[in-house]
């Protein structure tokens, strides 16, 4: 049932227009598998983001055997020089890396991870509040060259629009679909109605 669950999620998220998905495989804090991953891989054939907490590089080395595109490295649980040892052996691999930060301190600290994306994390590990303004205030300090990817509570069409004006080019949005019972639909509707708004006006 999972499995079947899984597939149809996402499938149902690729067809909705997802650029890539991401795939939790943690399982002790969210109960995901390399299993969800192998199987999103085998229906779909956009990019998939391994999301864990890589800290070694057995498990990069894990991410690519499972069919892994990318890996998530989280700059509040590495050191610099770890973060960027592991960034650069992903890349051996022929795999991208998601530097997640959730301030500035955090992006300054890790200016030569060799990251492809950026990710900025709206939610506080002090307080667990999520604010965009986060995403804002660490976005003139990202690296020209990485993509920026917003990360958390973004529940509405406008507030992708507001951040693309920040030069944010992926969000990382999960968890505002997966609280409907057909989250592969919501997904769908957000898309249509973030097409709708983002038309140019014609006379």
């Amino acid at each position: 049932m999972r499995m079947l669950l899984l597939k149809k999620t996402s499938i149902g998220y690729m067809q909705a227009g997802a650029s890539a998905i991401s795939v939790l495989t943690d399982k002790n804090f969210f109960g995901g598998s390399s299993e969800d991953l192998m199987t999103a891989r085998k229906f779909n054939f956009c990019p998939i983001l391994r999301k864990d907490f890589t800290i070694d590089e057995y498990q990069i080395i894990e991410a690519k055997s499972i069919g892994a595109d990318a890996i998530l490295l989280i700059a509040a649980a590495l050191e610099p020089k770890k973060l960027q040892e592991l960034s650069l052996f992903a890349k051996s691999f022929g795999l991208e890396v998601l530097l997640e930060v959730h301030d500035k301190e955090e992006m300054l600290a890790n200016m030569d991870a060799h990251a492809d994306l950026i990710g900025v994390n709206n939610r506080s590990l002090q307080t667990f509040e999520v604010s965009i303004s986060v995403s804002k205030e660490v976005a003139p300090f990202i690296p020209k060259d990485a993509v920026k990817v917003s990360e958390s509570g973004i529940s509405k069409p406008e507030t992708i629009v507001e951040l693309r004006q920040h030069g944010f080019e992926g969000f990382l949005m999960g968890e505002n679909f997966m609280k409907h019972s057909e989250p592969e639909k919501a997904a769908r509707e957000f898309v249509d109605a973030l097409n709708k708004i983002s038309q140019p006006a014609t006379v």
